[in-house]
């Protein structure tokens, strides 16, 4: 049979687990849905129809505008450009999800990865 010091030793580890476990899930990064007052680096999420898409001349990086949103999206070479083309034409709806940045003053929602523009 435990003694009282280790019944109280066995809950406290019980609570420290559960409290980490909450913190994670709780306080873990979800995307928010952009709007004009997003933050710079805050990690949101736009939903819309592809009007165009483009790679740039130079970088091979790909340019998405979509229907309702009056910001651009923009996703590297090295972040699955190509992939991105070519998986979605125009008029597929889609749900994007990146980070607030600005390029010459003009804001952008910067894409981390191909699987992070997909069609809904």
């Amino acid at each position: 049979m435990m003694q009282k010091e280790e019944k109280v030793v066995i809950v406290l580890l019980i609570m420290a687990v559960l409290s980490l476990i909450i913190a994670f899930f709780g306080f873990s990064s979800q995307p928010g849905v952009y709007s004009k007052d997003s933050k710079l680096d805050e990690l949101v999420y736009v939903e819309g129809t592809v009007l165009s898409k483009q790679m740039t001349r130079t970088g091979d990086n790909l340019l998405i505008t979509l229907s309702n949103l009056d910001v651009k999206v923009f996703v590297a070479k090295d972040n699955g450009a190509k992939e991105v083309y070519e998986s979605l034409r125009n008029g597929d709806k889609v749900r994007i999800t990146g980070k607030v940045q600005e390029y010459k003053n003009v804001r952008e929602i910067v894409v981390g990865s191909a699987g992070d523009a997909a069609r809904v």
